[in-house]
């Protein structure tokens, strides 16, 4: 009887203490298991908020591309933004070397024409986050007549002559009084400018990529009906609808009339007429 009550005991007493047990080591799991959830979570975070500030730099500062989205974006050769060497080619690019407060050192061109590294006013600089194939004009001018290849924009030095139908590379516009202006290309790998009146008439298509940059225009409202036409179609359909109901009620007296109207009683039969059913 006692080993019984001792087994008994035993018994019902090991459940308790294994779940005592297994509640320690439950609860110290699910401390762990959150302790390292957090260890992660901050992981992330921190790797993220790195690899942002990083993408950011690298976006402003060095090798990104900024978008040019006016047609007067000047570039110039000096630091203190003095001598300016042309306007940019509209909707086209230029890699950012660096950038800073007022001017951004950027590269230009290197793809047909020789590499230009110069300075744009920063603020006229454009992220636009799409990728970006060939970032530059590949554009070229041809003579129209012997023209003069000039070292400044003031056109006071000649450096050689370029016969027609000779191409050179373009790289920009100078606007020179009111319906006139200057290229600066480079030929034979020297860089001036040459008049617009000296070569044949072109034009710079605009970069394939989206302009972004561009207010998107609003669709166009809808015409709105006349107010004439509207009451006319308005009182068009209360008519139709007051008929319709009017030939419903008419329909529905007819099917009354039909309904509970009295039969005509049968004549009877004349005196002497045999009828098998009255005898049933």
């Amino acid at each position: 009887m006692k080993n019984r009550q001792s087994s008994e005991t035993i018994f019902y007493d090991l459940p308790a203490r294994f779940q005592k047990a297994s509640g320690r080591r439950i609860g110290s799991g699910l401390t762990a298991v959150k302790f390292a959830a957090i260890i992660l979570l901050l992981t992330c975070v921190y790797t993220f908020a790195a690899a942002a500030a990083h993408a950011g730099r690298a976006g402003a500062e060095g090798g990104a591309y900024a978008r040019i989205i006016t047609e007067d974006t000047p570039f110039y050769s000096d630091p203190a933004g003095i001598n300016m060497l042309f306007y940019l080619p509209y909707t086209y690019y230029v890699r950012v070397l660096d950038t800073g407060e007022t001017l951004s050192h950027v590269e230009c061109y290197g793809t047909g024409a020789a590499a230009l590294d110069g300075y744009v006013p920063t603020d006229m600089l454009f992220y636009d986050g799409q990728s970006v194939q060939a970032p530059y004009a590949n554009v070229t001018v041809t003579a129209a007549c012997t023209a003069v290849l000039y070292e400044d924009a003031s056109l006071s030095g000649a450096v050689q002559y370029i016969f027609e139908g000779r191409t050179m590379n373009y790289y920009g516009y100078l606007p020179k009084g009111e319906n006139s202006g200057i290229f600066f290309v480079s030929y034979n790998d020297k860089l001036g400018y040459v008049k617009e009146s000296e070569v044949i008439p072109f034009t710079v298509p605009q970069h394939p990529n989206e302009l972004t940059f561009l207010p998107q225009e609003e669709p166009e409202p809808l015409p709105e009906d006349n107010p004439a036409q509207s009451d006319e179609k308005a009182s068009g359909g209360a008519d139709l609808r007051l008929i319709i109901i009017v030939c419903l009620i008419f329909a529905g007296i007819i099917a009354l009339f039909v309904v509970f109207r009295k039969k005509p009683v049968s004549a009877t039969a004349a005196s002497g007429y045999y009828d098998e059913n009255d005898y049933e």
